[in-house]
């Protein structure tokens, strides 16, 4: 871990500063320079990079905590600092030289787009790429976009196997592509999730990979099975808002006038069990995912390879705990009443966040799915499970 000290005590000392800003953030539909600056400061967003570039190269554990802590704060923030995670985890494929270029600067964000939305036509020393990318979040921060085209050979998508193209990622840094505004949405409004478009920009072959390349960093976290250890990180954030929601309505029970007859919020019976219940489940849930990314990484700090067994735990810890927070946070919009619709109540937000948080590709139900077919004693259907 390098100097910067203890990433869950900074993401903790953040809170009062994200806090203050959340009108501008959501008015501005991009994170305000105080918040970014502490994410910058306090190498938030560099979780993922190599120590021997000066990142932080944290425990997987200790990273999600992170995103935990930065959701409960607020969700637009933790999803910039984890979306910043995928580019240099991913970093592991390129040669050294090449994540030197781009991650040896301390101060550079990063946005990505895995969508195969470009198509990269091959030319001498590497690919000219053309395409539109949407829901590129953080683009307006970033100084490289790693984005995903389909390789084209000739005027032919060149193919790894009978209806398999080929993809690659390629960097492409800020002045080589044009953000179209159209982030207009209700959930995660802070995190500028515009389109970026890319016109035949040349990338050098050394600053391109695909998920098949070879793994070029032998330490622990990067060996880490990537997409069920980002999945596992994104539940992070989810458990952090369902947090947020959870402690907002305990709060407001304390505080909130009843309009009709009877009893208060705080002692209704139906309330009374249902924050019990919801309790219990999330902190279930919680210790679960906790557990299962845990096992992984223990067999990943051996030197070994995670088992289809480990990441099917892992999947399904992950899966579960996104539903379980969306259900806490359901629970506790509707408790909570008409005080919920109100944009200062943090309910509010959290309710419109959490929607948009399950809709990403990551937490969808097929990787449930495929962490059934494991336990049925099948072999999983993604190459990425």
């Amino acid at each position: 871990m390098s100097a910067m000290g203890d990433p869950l005590s900074a993401a903790r000392g953040l809170r009062a500063t994200i806090r203050a800003v959340r009108q501008e953030t959501e008015q501005g539909r991009r994170l305000p320079p105080s918040v970014v600056q502490g994410l910058i400061d306090n190498g938030l967003c560099r979780m993922q990079v190599p120590a021997s570039l000066g990142g932080l190269e944290v425990d997987p554990l200790v990273a999600l905590q992170v995103y935990e802590e930065l959701g409960a704060a607020e969700a637009s923030v933790a999803w910039i600092a984890w979306n910043n995670a995928l580019p240099a985890l991913l970093s592991r494929h390129l040669p050294e030289a090449a994540r030197a270029e781009l991650f040896s600067d301390g101060r550079r964000l990063f946005a990505n787009s895995t969508r195969p939305m470009g198509r990269a036509v091959v030319a001498e020393g590497g690919y000219r790429v053309s395409g539109r990318w949407s829901l590129v979040s953080g683009c307006e921060l970033a100084e490289w976009i790693p984005v995903m085209s389909i390789i084209i050979e000739g005027s032919a998508p060149r193919m790894m196997a009978p209806g398999v193209p080929e993809m690659r990622m390629a960097y492409v840094p800020r002045g080589s592509y044009r953000i179209v505004d159209t982030w207009h949405v209700g959930g995660l409004r802070g995190t500028g999730s515009h389109d970026v478009v890319v016109e035949d920009v040349f990338v050098p072959a050394e600053r391109t990979f695909s998920f098949f390349d070879p793994v070029r960093i032998d330490r622990p976290l990067f060996q880490m099975p990537w997409v069920s250890t980002v999945g596992a990180w994104c539940a992070g954030i989810c458990l952090g808002i369902a947090r947020t929601a959870t402690d907002t309505l305990l709060e407001l029970a304390t505080s909130k006038s009843p309009v009709d007859p009877g009893p208060g919020l705080r002692d209704r019976p139906s309330v009374q069990a249902m924050v019990a219940s919801s309790s219990a489940s999330l902190e279930a849930a919680r210790l679960l995912l906790i557990d299962a990314l845990g096992d992984v990484w223990a067999t990943c700090s051996r030197g070994a390879a995670s088992t289809e067994m480990q990441r099917a735990r892992l999947w399904g810890g992950t899966i579960h705990a996104v539903r379980t927070a969306k259900a806490t946070v359901t629970s506790m919009y509707e408790a909570a009443g008409a005080t919920a619709l109100y944009n200062e109540c943090l309910i509010e937000r959290a309710h419109r966040d959490i929607h948009a948080v399950t809709q990403h590709i990551v937490l969808a139900q097929s990787w449930m799915e495929e962490a059934g077919r494991v336990r049925l004693g099948l072999k999983p259907n993604h190459p990425f499970f």
